[in-house]
């Protein structure tokens, strides 16, 4: 690695380091910190693996800081592992450009300081390419055991992992030369291992009727029958804001301009296969359903070498210059934004996305002298429920089943004292069904307080209850 990439991939480690000091959690951290509390084979809405690594940090300390040093550690991985497989296919020339372009990528940015299962499953499916192509152009065979290992701890990171196999396959059907792999009984062995790893999350679903497979099948399989291009234009949207306009415009430009030569060489196959299949499956069914942005993730890992390999060939230079100069700027705007958001832009608008990092635990602080020791705290939705967990060191915070968003805590309700002498409720919002189910369980509810927190990116409130009897 040249001083100049080493330089800017330390820099862009030490700034995400800083920050995970400095920014509150996400209520979906939150979320995940309590998984890390309450260790399982799985969860009601993705695998266990997240949950793991929170809790393997934990001798961190209970801080955010903690909770997103997995963060840091996993991306820092895969960053390392997608320079490593470009300097293994192309040299150190494209090696350079490649690790230039995952740390300029918005979505690599993310994984650095949002804790979401994205983040394991990067780093996995990263892994899983890099020994997969040991396997097949090294003619190495203990590697495609290992990219079995690292596939199923993809799938204990996040079920669209999934996708990887397909992905394999297509690349060995249409490989004229490499096409004699589908019948190596290595091959198959590894499909086998990887489910073997994976065998823990389906024994869970197999112990709580499937609700797991079934929530995220009706999560995000669930299709309508009517055609939806508003929901496909912002799939795409998504997939710019995610890979970065520069980095996702020059992969659909380089894809699409030299098909038949990525198509036709073995090694720009290997890496246009999975980006072709990953991102049209979830653009296909945005047609019928809204996609989040994150889903198709997995697919830029080794469109980003692809990319790498086509601007050296090209000698083209601006579309990684670009790239950096713009991830800088959203950095300084998005994790600094009390210093570089201009004063005439403050709350004109909210940015909601910067917003969610601050004023949950000046919120819940609020909240906290209204909550004696004997009370029960439930929340109107996990996001809360977690936050409150994590900001005011309960013992344990509850959302009642019958709620909207309750998910897994519908499970951790095992230890909800019955019956229930005094609740104080908290809520960012006034769902009015979350009140009506409240009072349907509570004779008396009261509302004690409104919490408020204002900043220049934006504002928020938390409504405090009590509910008696």
């Amino acid at each position: 690695m040249n001083k100049k990439c080493l330089f800017f991939f330390l820099v862009i480690v030490l700034v995400n380091a800083i920050c995970n000091t400095k920014l509150q959690l996400h209520y979906d951290e939150a979320y995940y910190w309590v998984y890390g509390q309450n260790l399982s084979l799985s969860y009601y809405d993705h695998p266990p693996m997240i949950g793991y690594f929170i809790r393997l940090f934990s001798i961190l300390g209970n801080s955010e800081f903690a909770v997103r040093a997995t963060n840091l550690f996993l991306t820092t991985i895969t960053v390392i592992t997608i320079y490593k497989l470009a300097q293994r296919m192309f040299g150190q020339k494209v090696a350079d450009i490649a690790i230039l372009l995952a740390l300029a990528s918005p979505l690599i940015e993310a994984v650095f300081f949002i804790t979401t299962p994205d983040t394991p499953l990067l780093t996995f499916w990263a892994c899983i390419f890099y020994c997969f192509y040991i396997w097949v152009f090294e003619n190495k065979t203990q590697y495609i055991y290992f990219a079995g290992i690292f596939a199923g701890c993809a799938l204990l990171s996040k079920y669209t992992a999934i996708l990887v196999f397909p992905s394999l396959f297509l690349f060995l059907i249409f490989s004229n030369k490499y096409r004699s792999y589908l019948l190596k009984k290595e091959l198959y062995l590894s499909f086998l291992l990887s489910w073997m790893v994976f065998l823990p999350v389906i024994f869970w679903n197999y112990q709580h009727d499937w609700i797991s497979f079934s929530f995220q099948i009706h999560h995000g399989m669930d299709l309508q029958k009517q055609l939806e291009f508003a929901s496909f234009f912002d799939y795409l949207g998504g997939q710019v804001l995610i890979a970065g306009v520069f980095i996702f415009l020059a992969i659909l430009f380089f894809s699409i301009r030299y098909f038949k030569i990525n198509i036709r060489d073995d090694k720009l196959a290997f890496l246009l296969w999975p980006f072709i299949f990953v991102l049209s499956f979830f653009g296909f069914r945005s047609f019928f359903q809204h996609m989040e942005a994150n889903w198709p993730a997995p697919a830029y890992v080794t469109a980003i070498v692809l990319l790498a390999y086509w601007l050296n060939a090209t000698n083209n230079r601006w579309v990684y210059k670009a790239s950096v100069g713009f991830i800088i700027i959203v950095l300084v705007v998005l994790k600094f934004p009390f210093v570089f958001i201009p004063k005439a832009l403050h709350n004109k608008p909210q940015i909601q996305v910067v917003n969610t990092f601050f004023g949950t635990k000046e919120l819940l602080l609020q909240a906290r002298p209204y909550i004696k020791k004997e009370d029960v705290v439930l929340a109107c939705d996990y996001g809360t429920a977690s936050s409150a967990w994590f900001y005011l060191d309960l013992s344990r915070a509850y959302v009642l089943n019958d709620f909207k968003f309750s998910h897994m805590y519908q499970y951790w309700n095992g230890n909800l004292p019955s019956p229930i002498k005094t609740a104080i409720y908290l809520c960012n919002n006034e769902d009015l069904l979350a009140m009506d189910s409240l009072r349907t369980h509570f004779h008396n509810v009261q509302l004690l307080n409104i919490a408020k927190y204002d900043n220049i990116v934006g504002s928020r409130v938390m409504y405090v209850y009590k509910a008696t009897n």
